[in-house]
């Protein structure tokens, strides 16, 4: 990458969209933190609490498919105003809930609404804008997504010991509105003449791992959803998200039940961002050299190694380590499953495509924290949860496989 080619638009909307991200999910990846906190607080189960994030991810999933066709027609800008506006709105009232009805409103279904553009519209925004180095450009996108698993639970920790968990969610709220906002307005589709000159210049039509067809555009929604590789690829992020979000969601609690302080606790979550910050970029370039099955299948790998070890019971330092590779994989995994999607279908519906596609994610994403928390509820352990997650990833392998079967150049 060269300094020219950072003065391109295409560079300045992958920031503007990293930003939004950014802005965003830092907050919302504090939930884990307070999970603990609001069982104490008013007795409630963390089954019953974690289902207000399932609610989150349900609602988003249910509106994903609209929100990808309308990015598809009208643009990003509009839809990631209003996600950043309704999100920290859900934040900042959130400072006052007192009933467990109240935490599922703000934290389930109107965060729900908020947050269903924040990760959709940004990858499949910047998904137009490049081809050959499209895995660099989504993995350095969504590195800065995953960067809120750095800053999301240390903040929310340091605050709630400082301020209490009520003055952090003004302050959460605050944090989107201030970031978020503002990025927003600097997001937006390549123009025809901007297009043609991507293709020219850094995107290369045609290049490793992208049919021509897909480059010069893409089929239909309705081939596409005509398609088998489609329900493959969903079924297959499915899983991913089921694994992802079980861990991210109780990573916290599990570490702490180990008998260590919370702050000490949530480093692990710390550490698996800064592994998916590095798995992102690493894994991105590797599948734009490498190819995309090949990434994946590395992805996995790793995914599935640390988490047998995790089930090992070891060490505190250990767990540590492992949350290092486990975020490495499971970022990479979930990155090269959007650059697979636009090299099978091409960029021409993407927004409807990934939407489509990210109701999987969201499926999974919303039966995992849930059935761990209450398989927890019922064992007094994470085990039987996590050896679930291990099962998911395995089978993932096998359908990404069959979706991600790119047609032959025309």
């Amino acid at each position: 990458m060269t300094l020219n080619s950072l003065r391109n638009p295409a560079w300045v909307v992958v920031a503007a969209c990293a930003l939004v991200m950014f802005g965003m999910w830092n907050s919302y990846t504090g939930f884990g933190v307070f999970l603990p906190v609001l069982a104490q607080e008013f007795g409630w189960s963390r089954g019953v609490i974690s289902g207000a994030t399932s609610l989150q991810l349900l609602i988003g999933g249910v509106m994903a498919f609209a929100i990808g066709a309308l990015s598809d027609r009208f643009g990003p800008r509009r839809l990631l105003f209003l996600s950043a506006l309704v999100s920290g709105g859900a934040f900042l009232l959130s400072s006052a809930i007192t009933a467990l009805w109240q935490l599922y409103l703000l934290q389930g279904l109107l965060l729900g609404v908020g947050m269903a553009s924040s990760y959709l519209v940004p990858t499949t925004t910047v998904s137009r804008w490049f081809v050959a180095r499209r895995g660099l450009a989504l993995g350095i996108l969504l590195a800065c997504h995953n960067l809120t698993l750095i800053t999301g639970p240390p903040v929310s920790a340091f605050l709630i010991n400082a301020f209490g968990w009520r003055t952090t969610y003004l302050v959460l709220g605050g944090l989107v509105w201030c970031i978020a906002l503002p990025a927003s307005a600097f997001t937006r589709f390549p123009n025809e003449g901007e297009r043609l000159k991507s293709g020219a210049q850094w995107s290369e039509p045609g290049g490793a791992g992208e049919p021509r067809s897909a480059a010069r555009g893409g089929v239909t929604l309705r081939r596409t959803l005509a398609d088998r590789r489609v329900w493959f690829l969903g079924g297959c992020w499915l899983l991913l998200g089921m694994a992802w979000m079980m861990i991210v969601i109780h990573l916290v609690s599990h570490v702490k039940d180990q008998g260590v302080a919370l702050e000490v606790a949530s480093l692990a979550l710390t550490l698996f961002g800064v592994g998916a910050i590095v798995g992102r970029i690493l894994f991105g370039v590797a599948a734009d050299r490498l190819g995309t099955k090949s990434t994946f299948f590395l992805c996995s790998f790793l995914q599935v190694a640390a988490l047998t070890w995790l089930l090992a019971t070891p060490s505190l330092a250990s767990v540590y380590l492992l949350m290092v590779g486990l975020g490495m994989g499971a970022a990479g995994a979930d990155t090269t499953v959007v650059k697979a999607a636009a090299e099978v279908f091409g960029v021409r519906s993407i927004g409807a495509t990934v939407g489509l596609l990210n109701m999987g994610w969201r499926c999974g994403a919303t039966l995992g924290p849930a059935v761990a928390g209450f398989i927890y509820d019922a064992t007094r352990s994470y085990t039987l949860a996590f050896a679930l997650a291990l099962a998911g990833l395995v089978l993932s392998s096998a359908l990404f496989r069959w979706g991600a079967v790119s047609t032959r150049p025309s």
